[in-house]
């Protein structure tokens, strides 16, 4: 049996939580990622009390606590994340109150904050509809609820052996994610949790050439294959070779949507 890695990341290596901490830091330095997050965060109200739910590293609580209108609370469950989480903030100069939570069952009182975020969470946890529900819940009437993620079923690189690719695809699927279509059910989950769409993103990340953003992807999640059982360690290999090899050539190919969805509570 697999399982998404983030979502038992209390269970990995060190080894495994360095690399998981890096590609947090590196993604949120790529500035197309950056601008899917900015645009979404751009339709927030200037200024109140903002809970990021599956905070990671920080990377987005450090960009809310940037604006001075904001107090910002992180929550996430891996104490290895929060503390560097404390120590990027701090580096940074930045004030945000990092605690350890679980999203699904919220430690705030009802209608305690004017936002919510869940920033590449919803498709790590076990049951994404509690976990709006807990959103909702400690937001305030009236108050913002922001989800981002991949549709992470769209996911597909390039690979010359394309039955390896389909199969690598999918294993990494299996040790990633555990909600690879939730983006496309918010609609109706947002309904479900008495949250009315006010806006909607739809980003498409494509790499054709060089590879960054994806290629850091693929180093930094397919040994879980391998150690999972998905794919054999020449199987991994010759794909992550490929994939560099691709790079260094500049035929390099991959992509994978993105979504964002804020709904306010009634």
């Amino acid at each position: 049996m697999t399982r998404d890695a983030m979502q038992h990341i209390n269970e990995q290596d060190q080894d495994t939580l360095q690399r998981f901490v890096d590609r947090l830091e590196a993604r949120g330095r790529d500035p197309r990622f950056t601008a899917f997050r900015d645009a979404y965060l751009a339709e927030l109200p200037p200024e109140g009390e903002v809970l990021e739910v599956g905070c990671g590293t920080g990377v987005v609580a450090r960009a809310l606590a940037r604006s001075p209108g904001y107090t910002v609370t992180g929550v996430d469950q891996s104490p290895v994340l929060l503390e560097a989480a404390r120590r990027f903030a701090t580096a940074e100069g930045l004030k945000v109150d990092f605690r350890r939570g679980d999203a699904h069952t919220l430690d705030f009182p009802s209608a305690s904050f004017d936002v919510v975020v869940a920033h590449t969470l919803i498709s790590h946890v076990a049951d994404p509809a509690q976990v709006l529900r807990e959103a909702r819940r400690v937001v305030r009437p009236g108050g913002l609820v922001a989800v981002f993620d991949g549709d992470y079923a769209s996911l597909t690189f390039a690979c010359a052996d394309h039955a390896l690719g389909r199969a690598m695809e999918e294993a990494l699927l299996a040790v990633v994610v555990s909600q690879p279509r939730v983006m496309r059910d918010m609609p109706e989950l947002l309904r479900a949790c008495d949250l009315e769409l006010e806006g909607v993103h739809g980003h498409l990340l494509t790499e054709v050439g060089a590879g960054g953003f994806f290629l850091g992807l693929a180093e930094t999640f397919s040994p879980l294959t391998v150690r999972e059982g998905l794919i054999s360690d020449d199987e991994q290999r010759v794909w992550l070779e490929g994939l560099r090899r691709a790079g260094e050539r500049g035929t390099f190919f991959a992509a994978c949507g993105y979504y964002s969805y804020v709904g306010r509570a009634a």
